[in-house]
């Protein structure tokens, strides 16, 4: 931080990205954060989230490609970019090293409040349900219009698209984007490739669907189908405000196969990453009577 705010020069190899912040003077302090399983997160001065890269710096990386198109579109519905640190892989791709965006007060991760949000519509918290299902539809859109290389696509996708990367405030109900780095199951080209729409819509929609497995795991109690209910509501509220703002942008037919894959690569998540997770997929199977 000290580095980028004294707009320093870097060596060979390295280069500064601007975001949206000025540069100025840095905040003091810095806690760390401990939810992430593939980078090294910490809050600086209770305003910036930097985040350094301790995956194997590979080239090429899509978060430089999605992060530039979505400023340049003024896209708001993400944390505010403060700069990113790129290094120079040998075969010539830049990757980042660090990634600093503002820090969001007052919000809540999205499995959080999702998970709370399916709670409260199948009466297991109390208190009045809080919609999200349209907003978050209408992000989703606005975001791959923002990256999309033409009307009809192909789009630059997030690549790793479920609730948990969609902050929520608190007490505005805002959502935010986070975390443009795609699947770090996939190779770097695979990453960065532009892809169908469908692909982060799928990945969102079994998201919820998750939401439901998770939902079921720890409350087995509530009936298997409100919980079902539930589920189909939101997504179709999702869908429906989807299609309003992205056009021709969404190939319907492409949303079953690519939830096929995400549940296929959920599974090799939970067995690189979060063993604990794997009864999310294998309850996806068992719905779709594969399992």
């Amino acid at each position: 931080m000290a580095l980028w705010a004294e707009g320093a020069d870097l060596p060979e190899g390295f280069r500064w990205v601007p975001g949206t912040r000025p540069v100025g003077s840095v905040p003091e302090g810095e806690t760390s954060i401990d939810v992430d399983q593939t980078n090294l997160s910490v809050v600086v001065g209770d305003r910036v989230v930097v985040k350094w890269s301790t995956t194997p710096l590979v080239g090429p990386h899509p978060a430089s490609e999605r992060l530039r198109r979505l400023v340049d579109a003024s896209f708001e519905a993400m944390p505010g970019v403060w700069f990113l640190l790129e290094w120079c892989h040998p075969d010539g791709g830049w990757v980042p090293v660090v990634t600093a965006t503002d820090l969001v007060p007052d919000s809540s991760d999205g499995w959080t409040w999702c998970l709370h949000e399916a709670r409260v519509a199948v009466g297991v918290e109390p208190g009045p349900a809080r919609p999200f299902a349209a907003d978050l539809g209408r992000v989703t859109a606005e975001m791959h219009v923002a990256l999309a290389d033409s009307p009809t696509g192909p789009v630059a996708t997030h690549g790793d698209y479920h609730v948990g990367q969609v902050l929520r405030g608190t007490a505005d109900d805002r959502l935010l984007v986070i975390d443009f780095d795609g699947n770090p199951m996939l190779t770097p080209e695979e990453r960065v490739a532009h892809r169908p729409a469908a692909y982060d819509v799928a990945g969102m929609l079994m998201s919820l669907e998750n939401v439901g497995h998770v939902l079921s795991h720890h409350d087995p109690a509530v009936p298997a189908e409100a919980v079902r209910e539930w589920v189909e509501q939101v997504q179709a509220e999702l869908l429906d405000s989807y299609r309003a703002v992205a056009g021709d942008l969404l190939d319907e037919s492409l949303l079953t196969p690519y939830v096929d894959d995400q549940i296929q690569r959920e599974l090799e998540y939970a067995a690189a990453y979060l063993p604990q997770w794997r009864y999310v997929p294998e309850a996806a199977l068992r719905q779709r009577g594969k399992l």
